[in-house]
């Protein structure tokens, strides 16, 4: 394997970054498809206020509506995409594997980072709190139900993201020892 010296040694080249790419962005942007459904189904029963795609898309200046809302699912599904990749790399440099338990773990880093940025958002989105209402740290803007949400969606995103993943350097260790 490039950047490996014979025998264990020390090597002066660097190592090649190796990963899944495709499959880790492709893992993210079904944990945040995953989560607009539940967000949808949970603005359909009893929280309409809740609509993180609607806060993206009039981040950029636009006025709610369908479009800003369709804009702002395409900007979620991005971040979700771009978000796995960074999953993917503790996966393959951190824990050197990926799972359903491992994506947990990430995904609680995941929500400590997310949930103090929506507790900033007010200082970074054009339309709050004069327009739209600021969800606050960790959605708390939204009560216990909001926070709970927030904790639960990330969870599950960092659950299928790490089911998704198939480390490439776990792959080749296992196609060394076989």
């Amino acid at each position: 394997m490039l950047g490996e010296a014979p025998f264990g040694g020390a090597s002066n080249e660097k190592e090649v970054v190796q990963m899944n790419f495709g499959k880790a962005f492709l893992a993210g942007v079904v944990g945040g498809t995953v989560m607009t459904i539940i967000m949808a189904l949970v603005r359909a029963t009893m929280m309409p206020q809740a609509n993180p795609e609607m806060m993206l898309g009039t981040m950029t200046g636009s006025m709610p509506g369908m479009g800003t809302w369709v804009m702002g699912l395409v900007i979620h599904l991005i971040l979700s995409g771009v978000i796995a990749l960074i999953y993917a790399v503790g996966f393959e440099y951190v824990t050197h594997r990926a799972g359903v338990l491992t994506g947990l773990g990430f995904a609680i880093i995941h929500l400590i980072i997310g949930g103090v940025v929506m507790g900033m958002m007010p200082m970074m989105h054009p339309m709050i709190p004069e327009q739209m209402m600021p969800p606050g740290a960790f959605m708390s803007g939204m009560g216990m139900m909001g926070t709970g949400l927030f904790v639960l969606e990330h969870l599950i995103y960092g659950a299928i993201v790490g089911a998704m993943y198939t480390p490439v350097h776990g792959e080749l260790r296992a196609g060394a020892e076989a």
